[in-house]
């Protein structure tokens, strides 16, 4: 007959074989004590966690659900499989996983299923999970992410005014961080303040000058102030920097560049805009307009 104490040395020997990265070992152990103590909780999840070492998130999976059929009622369980989840973009199972948990006792669950939504783009559900969440918080360190989020959401469903309060409150931690300030880029841009759009993208690219999307935005905001010549700057510089620059962007560059009579360059881009897209309407039009303007200084000439 097994005793607990054969148990508890039998969990110890697998844990240090999982420890010290024998995985297998550990598995073995982990299977022989569940054969013997089907409801063994902590078997069960070193057990899964052996899985996960070894590339096999679908085992662990049936491991954990296993578990939870036995123990629905265990919240430690719960909350051990949403990293997991998380990891492997299982959206809709966090969103069944957490639902048999009351945020009264959890309210960390409420950012989870916000996030989970917010990846569904269910953001109307995510809104109010993250509202919940932060009704229920006071000082934690996911509070200013869901402000984070809520912003991005907001910004989807164009409630632009509303997206500018929830980025004011994630500015006290994310001042400094790029996406941040491009979001703002975004929300002022919508709300017709191009000027402090201007203000923050151009900081968004001093934190983060990889990001290709920064730059395009940024040739967006330029040519809306009729400032061509930094829009022809960003474009180029969006180009620069991506392989899949689209029909559009060429469309736009070409447009700055025929507005400060690059004509030589306009010329090129809108070819490459046709190119990408031979059903560009605008291109086309706009480069029979330049056709035009070239005879004409032809001709003047």
């Amino acid at each position: 007959m097994t005793t607990s104490k054969d148990i508890e040395l039998k969990l110890e020997l697998a844990d240090d074989f999982y420890k010290h990265g024998k995985h297998l070992h550990a598995i073995q152990i982990y299977r022989s004590l569940l054969d013997e103590n089907p409801d063994l909780i902590d078997a069960y999840l070193g057990l899964a966690s052996s899985y996960v070492e070894i590339q096999n998130p679908d085992a662990a999976m049936n491991i954990i659900d296993s578990c939870l059929e036995l123990h629905p009622d265990e919240l430690d369980i719960r909350l051990y499989y949403i990293p997991f989840l998380l990891k492997h973009s299982k959206w809709e199972k966090i969103i069944d996983i957490l639902s048999y948990i009351s945020p009264q006792d959890e309210p960390q669950i409420l950012f989870y299923l916000g996030y989970a939504n917010y990846m569904l783009e269910e953001y109307e559900i995510a809104k109010l999970n993250f509202l919940g969440f932060i009704s229920l918080q006071n000082d934690t360190a996911l509070l200013n992410e869901a402000y984070l989020y809520l912003v991005k959401i907001d910004l989807q469903l164009g409630n632009f005014k509303s997206a500018l309060t929830f980025s004011r409150k994630a500015e006290k931690i994310y001042s400094n961080y790029w996406e941040l300030n491009f979001l703002n880029a975004k929300i002022y841009s919508a709300l017709g303040m191009e000027t402090h759009a201007k203000t923050s993208i151009e900081k968004a690219i001093k934190l983060n000058p990889r990001e290709p999307l920064l730059f395009e935005f940024a040739g967006n905001i330029y040519f809306k102030l009729s400032d061509y010549l930094n829009a022809e700057k960003y474009f180029s510089k969006y180009i620069e920097q991506t392989d899949n620059a689209s029909s559009d962007v060429y469309t736009n560059l070409a447009e700055a560049c025929l507005r400060i009579e690059k004509l030589k360059k306009a010329s090129e881009y809108f070819d490459a805009a046709i190119k990408l897209d031979p059903g560009n309407r605008k291109a086309i039009d706009r480069r029979k307009h330049l056709d035009t303007v070239k005879k004409k200084e032809t001709s003047d000439g």
